[in-house]
């Protein structure tokens, strides 16, 4: 006789022979005993769990000539017929293979003959999924009503792919898969038929790996003996292992202690070791999945944990130590994250490197501070007051305008230049005495004097200390009795003023334009003490080039006496204008520097000169050949510049206007300027920047000098 495998030679032959479906075996023999035969079965269930068995158990039971409380005698000459597939009245088809429309219809056309030798004429269809839809379509009406002899018995394992239409004409019976302590107990009674000396771990590891299914299982049980089956001393759990590619319970332990505790290191050597030892990392992949289910589920199961996992007791002992160090939270993120890359890892070219990515990357998730972590945290110690300072911090939003929302010091100030104190907006500075003494000379290389204490604050211009007072309104010759004649610049043989002026005043020296006139803002005084001889010189804020120096000294009386008349006329109007035009300026210059973080905006804005402020127009000249740069760069953030004027000035629809005069700036600037421009023309001439302007079309451009061209008034330029 030939050998046959254990998966056939131990095939059951009994309901009661069945293991692990005890739910079908019972409906059937009770169908049986009485009486009540459907005329379709559709049995439903994964591979190796027993379909094709059971219906041929049934078909057995239906045809035995003495059945035995529903049970068949597997004695009689029907009985010995199916078992040995010689019976003629039980025809078994594989739907995969005759899946066309006229093998249907032969079938129908044979259903109409009676059966040879037994009662029943049965039909076991397998795989029957795989049928066509037009082979289904032929058999629907012999299904619904076939004749009284004859039985369909439908078998598959993808019930989804079978037509409604078919199902609703069956008994539908579900086969679940089989437990691992069931397929362990199976396995040991036909290792003790067979004579095979096998220890009862590695049975359990045949019984994991067979993954619910008994005809799997023998099938791994047959393939250990013809390997390792000569052994004296037996099969081992060991063998088994090496064999499937599967993983000792101890080493996954250690493995999974690691995983959980964020040990990374650790995770990466025994990934190393099951590589080296020739694991199927797929199947570890698997098994690190259902271990974290099992310590998942008994972290919250408890004690019940065995009535839901079908797995042994020492692995369900091994769950439980895990979970008890654990929280589940981690667990069930380190689930989350593993379980639904399986279908990349089986693509993946180096199956090595991706499973340690991903085992790493679902630690770092897993052990990362939660939100809801640091909210119980927040109102923990919001319990205990400890975030009562906070609540007196005022929201950005609620701010007034032109107000910082950073502490002073703070290190997330946005650095800015020198601020203005909220204080001393509006506050006008005195008049500056002549320092110069050539044109030619800075005022940072001013000679040598000992300088007087500052008495209130110093302005901007570090080269010069001084002393400012609020001025109201300016006085046009109010303290001519120490001045021989107007005069508008320093003469080099001048000695410095020896004592300070009672009150220094500046004389008012307008444009001779026809032009409305420009509110001049006066500058303050430097005092020097060095010699009893003095002379006071005083010097206007507006100065003007060279060429314009004798123009001026020959209409100065007339101009005067214009800016006179224009003063009286306008006394209510310049107090507002004077006041108010420079105090919203420099607002404005704050608000940009503070609030809107702007430094190099808030920088060019320091460079206009306020002329007024009538209505809602906010006129700021700029001078036209050193402060081009400063004035473009204001006209392209004018939208935003009048919106925050109509808001520090509360007045609604308030707007900016620029324009370029001449002499606007002081000789400091004028020189500063000039060295700016004599630095740039220099760098040029060096090989190398030369070069890189040449490759680039550029040009080297100092912001403070962009443009020369007074006729240039496009702000897009």
């Amino acid at each position: 006789m030939s050998y046959q495998v254990i998966a056939r030679k131990w095939r059951p032959q009994r309901f009661s022979d069945m293991v692990g479906q005890e739910h079908i075996a019972r409906t059937l023999k009770n169908a049986v005993k009485s009486g009540r035969i459907a005329h379709a079965y559709l049995f439903v269930g994964p591979r190796g769990i027993g379909k094709t068995t059971t219906a041929r158990i049934f078909a057995k039971a239906l045809n035995c000539e003495h059945p035995q409380d529903g049970e068949p005698c597997c004695e009689c000459e029907s009985c010995r017929s199916i078992a040995d597939e010689t019976n003629v009245d039980v025809i078994e088809i594989d739907a995969a293979t005759h899946t066309q429309v006229e093998k249907a219809r032969e079938l129908c056309e044979d259903v109409q003959h009676l059966p040879i030798r037994s009662k029943y004429k049965i039909y076991i269809i397998d795989e029957v999924h795989m049928l066509s839809k037009s082979a289904w379509n032929a058999l629907l009406k012999t299904i619904e009503e076939p004749p009284a002899h004859a039985k369909f018995i439908f078998a598959t394992t993808e019930v989804n792919k079978v037509l409604p239409t078919v199902i609703s004409r069956c008994q539908r019976f579900d086969l679940r898969r089989i437990q691992t302590t069931a397929i362990a107990a199976r396995l040991k009674m036909i290792a003790d038929a067979e004579n095979v000396k096998i220890s009862n771990d590695a049975i359990n590891v045949i019984a994991q790996a067979a993954d619910g299914g008994m005809r799997d299982a023998q099938s791994l049980l047959d393939q250990l003996i013809s390997f390792f089956g000569g052994d004296e001393s037996g099969i081992t759990e060991d063998q088994a292992l090496n064999l499937f590619g599967l993983t000792a319970p101890r080493e996954m332990e250690a493995l999974l202690n690691s995983i959980t505790h964020n040990d990374r290191a650790a995770v990466i050597r025994d990934i190393h070791d099951f590589a080296d030892q020739g694991k199927n990392l797929e199947t570890l992949f698997e098994e690190i999945i259902s271990w974290l289910r099992g310590i998942l589920l008994s972290r919250i199961l408890g004690s019940n944990t065995a009535s839901v996992l079908d797995e042994t007791p020492e692995k369900i002992d091994a769950f439980r130590r895990i979970a008890d160090t654990v929280a589940p939270a981690s667990v069930q993120r380190l689930l989350e994250s593993i379980s639904g890359a399986g279908y990349l890892l089986r693509d993946a070219i180096n199956k090595q490197v991706f499973l340690e990515s991903i085992l790493l990357k679902a630690m770092r998730i897993a052990h990362a501070p939660q939100i809801a972590d640091l909210i119980a945290r927040l109102n923990q110690i919001r319990s205990k007051g400890e975030l009562a300072p906070l609540e007196s911090v005022v929201p950005l939003y609620e701010l007034p305008a032109g107000q910082s929302f950073t502490a002073p010091g703070s290190q997330f100030a946005v650095p800015s230049i020198p601020a203005v104190p909220v204080n001393e907006i509006g506050k006008q500075p005195q008049a500056q005495a002549a320092q110069e003494t050539e044109k030619k000379t800075s005022v940072d290389s001013a000679p040598a004097a000992p300088q007087p204490e500052v008495k209130e604050e110093a302005v901007p211009e570090p080269q010069t200390e001084v002393k400012t007072e609020p001025e109201p309104e300016p006085q046009a010759e109010e303290k001519q009795e120490n001045v021989p004649e107007p005069q508008t610049e320093v003469k080099e043989e001048q000695e410095p003023i020896s004592e300070p002026l009672p009150e220094p005043q500046t004389e008012v020296k307008p444009e001779t334009a026809p032009e409305p006139q420009i509110e001049v803002i006066s500058e303050p005084v430097a005092e020097f003490k060095e010699e009893p001889q003095t002379e006071v010189i005083s010097e206007p804020v507006i100065e003007r080039p060279p060429e314009e120096e004798n123009a001026v000294r020959v209409k100065a009386p007339r101009t005067r006496r214009r800016a006179e008349a224009a003063s009286a006329q306008k006394d209510a109007d310049a107090e507002v204008e004077e006041i108010s035009g420079p105090v919203v300026w420099e607002k404005l210059i704050f608000d940009v520097r503070e609030t809107l973080c702007k430094k190099t905006l808030a920088q060019a804005m320091l460079a206009g000169k306020v002329i007024s402020f009538n209505g809602p127009c906010l006129q700021v000249a700029f001078d036209s050949v050193y402060s081009a740069g400063e004035s473009i760069l204001i006209s392209r953030e004018k939208p935003l510049l009048d919106m925050r004027l109509a808001t520090i000035a509360e007045r609604p629809g308030a707007y900016l206007t620029i324009e370029r005069r001449p002499g606007l700036v002081t000789p400091a600037q004028r020189k500063q300027k000039e060295d700016a421009e004599a630095l740039r023309r220099e760098t040029e001439r060096k090989p190398f920047i030369a070069s890189i302007l040449n490759s680039l079309d550029g040009v080297l451009t100092d912001v403070h000098h962009l443009d020369k061209d007074e006729s240039m008034e496009d702000p897009a330029i």
